[in-house]
């Protein structure tokens, strides 16, 4: 369990080797910074992808001169998303960065049926929260990615969060499915589906799902006891499982916005992490990301990375790429 991001800041001293990271349209001074402040301290090696003059440029009015670094040649959003994960199914990178390119256009090469790297049915996003009012992180899916999730999605929400709770060494991390009460209501169907997967896990010697409940008492210990809660979650919930998007963004936000929250994004699913974080995210929000996906990778089997990746430093560009995509 962690009860701060300080915690995981630690973590990044038991990282021994660096790990390769694809940094999709890097030509962006934020985007750099980001990536460059962990390649200094030694624990990622950047793969640039953009054009190679842009990047060069950039670079050249940075104190970069001591970093490992190599550059990845291409000329349109298109082939920087395709080269991205092009690198991932040649086991080149651990992980993938969203830079100065639209989600969708990076997601839709991530999901090709032919040349992508989606690994399960659903992609799915984690934020990981870090707010002073409560006594440790606090995982909410899915605020970002699915926009009404049925219950089988919700299902794939939970064991795609479930990875990086283990990675992040939650033992048996406890699921809040949440309704506005708990009882469970026919005509609402948050609290059809949080009572569905209640059953669905029941057996689960991973982790409790218990719903539907309420957010004060998946939250708030004193709560739960008035409220005669019987369930295994008494106000100390691991991870917040939305109704959907809107349900999701708004709680994420208002923990930001509203109690001095931190937050990390992820995306999951995928064969690696992939971070994604919007131009209003803070310094420390892209940090904390990068850190969320460097443990992840950390706790995955790394029999497959290709550690000759860095053998070469440009990569020539190329078009007539394959536009078809299923997302």
């Amino acid at each position: 369990m962690l009860h701060d991001f300080q915690e995981l800041e630690q973590k990044i001293g038991n990282i021994k080797e660096p790990k390769k990271v694809a940094v999709v349209k890097a030509a962006n001074e934020h985007a750099l910074e980001s990536i460059f402040e962990l390649a200094n301290e030694g624990v990622v090696i950047p793969f640039l992808i953009d054009s190679q003059s842009e990047i060069e440029d950039l670079i050249s009015k940075m104190d970069m001169k001591n970093t490992t670094y190599h550059i990845v040649d291409v000329s349109s959003d298109q082939e920087a998303a395709y080269k991205g994960v092009e690198l991932v199914r040649e086991n080149k990178v651990h992980f993938i960065i969203k830079g100065n390119i639209q989600t969708g256009t990076l997601l839709k090469e991530v999901v090709h049926r032919e040349t992508g790297i989606r690994e399960k049915d659903v992609l799915s996003h984690l934020a990981l929260i870090d707010v002073p009012a409560y006594p440790k992180l606090i995982g909410v899916t899915d605020g970002g990615m699915l926009l009404t999730p049925n219950v089988d999605q919700k299902q794939a929400m939970i064991e795609n969060a479930l990875e990086v709770m283990r990675a992040l060494n939650y033992y048996h991390p406890k699921f809040a499915v949440l309704s506005a009460a708990e009882v469970v209501q026919p005509k609402l169907p948050a609290s059809t589906d949080a009572d569905e997967l209640t059953k669905r896990f029941k057996e689960s010697e991973d982790c409790v799902v218990e719903g539907p409940i309420s957010l004060d008492v998946a939250l708030r210990p004193s709560i739960a006891t008035e409220k005669g809660y019987q369930g295994e979650i008494n106000g100390d919930a691991d991870v917040l499982v939305a109704s959907d998007v809107v349900a999701g963004n708004t709680l994420s936000k208002s923990m930001l916005l509203l109690a001095n929250g931190t937050m990390a994004g992820i995306i999951l699913g995928a064969q690696v992490p992939i971070v994604l974080t919007s131009r209003s995210s803070s310094t420390l929000e892209k940090r904390y990301s990068l850190l969320l996906a460097l443990q992840i990778s950390h706790a995955q089997k790394e029999e497959g990375v290709n550690e000759d990746g860095g053998s070469y430093s440009i990569y020539k560009s190329w078009s007539n790429i394959n536009e078809t995509c299923i997302f």
